[in-house]
């Protein structure tokens, strides 16, 4: 009888705790919520390792820039186990993903981790934790690079969870969340970028930059919109007395700053990047890659320092038609280089063919702009050089306004030696080029961000090209031609983390 009584409280008991389990599998939650039940009361979050704490004990510092998250890596029910990455004072070789684990206060709170990063393990700030192999342990997985340039694959890698620790080998998430499968897009043929949020790292991992005039970046990662990277800004109480524009980037793939064999621009396809011009200046280049002024040169910026125009036509205005177009735009084949420099579009001097304007929408204003105000806008150029020839000239009439963020994307269509470029800007189509040019050279050793290989050339005058002031962020290049889902999922993305609406 005593048996039985014995076997059948142990069976109260064990259903209590079933009950229990299944509760809180049923409403724990993610983040930083207090979870609730049974097992609480013996797996307590920790309280001397908190979220958002930067220092911690035994001299460790917090990187808050990765993956911050409760989550259950012990397997028993509640996200109570705080996982964060750490670094031993400031040491980048002692980086590691540690797990708090909930019921063990005033003990070591990075036994349970990860290998270090000078042990092997890649990290990456596109992190994530999900339970990748459904055993009830969550598991920590990131977007890291598979194949170096000119390949530049890119693919989703997990540690999976184990008992103490985080297991060695790594295994891939085939169904990873829409966020990480959108940057995965991104990265597919991605040649460099930069996204200039809160650090001034080449995402891609071919680039490295040299910063000019005390340029830097607000780098706090834990603001949830971003301004992008400031290069002489102009705020409005200072548009009248201008500072001296003195800060801009150099960039390359080695420690001379050259473009070569990882970042080849005669495999150039696309590139897009969003730009906002607090104050526009002579013929400013948002970027400009080259062997000096008119050699090899591959630039976009705009054109003088663009014009004041009354409100815009309103939208559905009637567009010029290609046929309104009064000049060739493609040279004859059997002509002399001295003469095909006169009459083509690589002498712009002479040649003014700028083709249709931007459709309308594109410029289109949320609030209704008054008859008499004015905007300040100006023309887009981008350019292609063989060593002191243009070889090819895009100019898009009034395409950039001032004081405005503007998405701006560039891409072929196809991969012929020969391409037409489509021009986008804000996701909407605005020009095309058919029979375009590549670049032909893949060796530069000028390459810069926010300032033009004309800048120090002489006698130039009045007219003399002068430095980017404004703000740049998402600055991308690929070797592959950007589809237009991919550019507007691109622009979608942007304007998000910019806090700007359509």
């Amino acid at each position: 009888m005593n048996t039985l009584i014995i076997g059948i409280v142990c069976l109260v008991l064990l259903a209590a705790l079933v009950y229990e389990l299944y509760k809180d599998n049923k409403h724990h939650t993610e983040g930083f919520e207090n979870g609730q039940g049974y097992f609480d009361s013996y797996y307590p979050k920790r309280t001397d390792v908190i979220p958002g704490q930067t220092i911690e004990a035994g001299g460790w510092i917090r990187d808050l820039r990765y993956k911050e998250q409760y989550v259950d890596v012990q397997k028993i029910g509640i996200k109570a186990d705080l996982c964060r990455v750490v670094m031993r004072r400031g040491d980048p070789g002692t980086m590691i993903m540690a797990c708090a684990l909930a019921g063990t206060d005033g003990t070591p709170s990075t036994n349970y981790r990860t290998r270090s990063k000078q042990e092997g393990f890649i990290f990456s700030r596109d992190d994530y934790f999900r339970d990748i192999n459904s055993d009830l342990h969550d598991d920590y997985c990131r977007i890291v690079k598979t194949a170096p340039a000119p390949a530049d694959a890119w693919d989703v890698r997990c540690v999976t969870a184990d008992i103490d620790k985080f297991k060695i080998q790594e295994v891939r998430d085939g169904s990873p969340p829409q966020d990480i499968i959108d940057l995965l897009w991104f990265f597919d043929g991605i040649m460099l970028w930069y996204r200039f949020r809160d650090d001034m790292v080449d995402y891609a991992q071919n680039t490295q930059l040299g910063l000019a005039g005390g340029l830097e970046i607000d780098e706090d990662p834990t603001k949830t919109y971003t301004e992008g990277l400031k290069m002489n800004y102009v705020p409005p109480s200072l548009i009248d007395s201008p500072p001296v524009a003195e800060q801009f980037i150099r960039i390359g793939e080695n420690k001379e700053l050259e473009f070569d064999t990882e970042v080849e621009l005669r495999q150039l396809r696309s590139f897009s990047m969003w730009v906002n011009f607090s104050m526009f200046t002579t013929n400013a280049r948002i970027f400009d890659f080259g062997n000096g002024a008119g050699h090899d040169n591959v630039y976009m910026g705009i054109e003088g320092r663009g014009t004041e125009a009354g409100p815009k036509k309103p939208a559905g205005s009637a567009q010029p038609k290609p046929d309104d177009i009064v000049c060739s735009r493609t040279a004859p084949r059997e002509i002399s280089p001295a003469r095909f420099m006169a009459e083509s579009e690589a002498n712009v001097e002479l040649y003014d063919c700028p083709g249709p304007q931007p459709i309308d929408p594109m410029v289109e204003e949320k609030e209704p702009v008054l008859e008499e105000a004015k905007v300040k806008r100006a023309n887009l150029i981008f350019e292609i050089w063989d060593k002191e020839q243009r070889k090819m000239r895009i100019r898009v009439v009034d395409a950039i306004q001032e004081r405005k963020w503007h998405h701006i994307a560039f891409t072929t269509m196809d991969l012929a030696f020969r391409p037409t470029w489509k021009v986008y800007i804000d996701g909407i189509a605005v020009f095309s080029k058919e029979e375009g040019h590549l670049p032909q050279t893949n060796i530069t050793s000028k390459n810069y961000i926010g300032k033009s290989n004309w800048e120090d050339a002489k006698g130039q005058g009045e007219y003399k090209d002068e430095k980017f002031r404004g703000s740049m962020f998402d600055f991308r290049m690929y070797r592959t031609p950007m589809s237009e889902a991919k550019i507007l999922r691109t622009v979608e993305w942007g304007r998000k983390l910019l806090n700007i609406g359509r």
